[in-house]
């Protein structure tokens, strides 16, 4: 399986209401000074259980995301990814927790946003690529688990997912002691 389409979201903690305006702000940032050609930072609040702040690049998506009604961070490899899935999966986690951590650390909000990286989920966004089935969560589950045990350890997360077949593949991780994003990142490094 050549791995594409990947979507990680990583949920905010209870009491981080976002405030809409300050969101789209603190995206629109990264539009100059990034590496990704941004294109767009939308305001899209007025969708029901679905993104809320969407900035649209070339190659890749980030969003303030209200679907499932939890909100939460999420990043959205769009183009073809070099590299084998193992590569791929490292990468995109690691550009999420990165972007998390900028906006941790943006002076744009008045109540700072805090992230679970003890609950996050994974996508990919194809199902030609991965059906929704077991078949494909056991193909990708030695991956997953390789890239997770250095964020969390073997043994202190579960992986769920998601049964409904008429959905798109996705994995809930939920780790059992919770993480910061500057521990994981460190030890991702």
């Amino acid at each position: 399986m050549n791995l594409q389409n990947i979507q990680w979201k990583i949920h905010l903690a209870d009491g981080s209401a976002p405030n809409v305006h300050e969101w789209f702000k603190a995206l629109g940032t990264w539009i100059p000074d990034s590496p990704e050609v941004f294109v767009d930072v939308a305001d899209y609040s007025h969708v029901q259980d679905g993104p809320v702040i969407f900035l649209s690049g070339h190659n890749v998506a980030y969003s303030l995301d209200g679907t499932g009604r939890r909100l939460g961070l999420l990043y959205e490899r769009r183009q073809p990814a070099e590299g084998s899935n193992a590569e791929k999966l490292n990468e995109s986690f690691t550009s999420t927790l990165q972007h998390a951590a900028l906006l941790e650390a943006d002076g744009t909000f008045k109540n700072k946003p805090k992230f679970l990286v003890g609950d996050v989920k994974f996508f990919v966004n194809n199902r030609g690529i991965a059906p929704n089935k077991d078949a494909t969560f056991a193909t990708l589950k030695p991956e997953l688990e390789a890239l997770l045990n250095k964020v969390y350890g073997a043994g202190a997360y579960t992986l769920t997912r998601e049964p409904d077949t008429r959905q798109r593949f996705t994995v809930h991780v939920k780790a059992k002691a919770a993480v910061s994003v500057a521990e994981a990142l460190k030890k991702l490094a």
